[in-house]
């Protein structure tokens, strides 16, 4: 009976993964791709139009790093069922420390 299950199972995960994919591609690996290329090309538009500022060392690629970490933080404490508001302060609290530190 165990085994049964154990080959249906590798059965059922290999089809969800040749259907996830599959082209174009949806699903959960489509919502992160477009987020990646949503965030690419924010940053790359913010670029293009302030040059040195938002380069490594600037003041607008701290403040996007910040807004990335926040997000990833909220979306991390939404997964326990929590606000996700607490993880983005919780986030930036940790930015402030780390700047006093250096």
């Amino acid at each position: 009976m165990y085994l049964r299950y154990f080959v249906l199972s590798i059965c059922c995960r290999l089809q969800r993964c040749r259907y996830g994919c599959m082209c174009p591609i949806h699903g959960r690996l489509a919502s992160v791709a477009v987020l990646i290329f949503m965030a690419g090309l924010l940053y790359g538009s913010l670029w293009s139009i302030t040059g040195e500022a938002a380069l490594p060392g600037g003041n607008l690629f701290a403040l996007s790093v910040l807004f990335v970490c926040c997000y990833i933080a909220g979306v991390l404490i939404g997964k326990i069922r929590l606000p996700p508001l607490l993880g983005e302060y919780r986030s930036s609290a940790w930015f402030v420390n780390i700047t006093k530190i250096g």
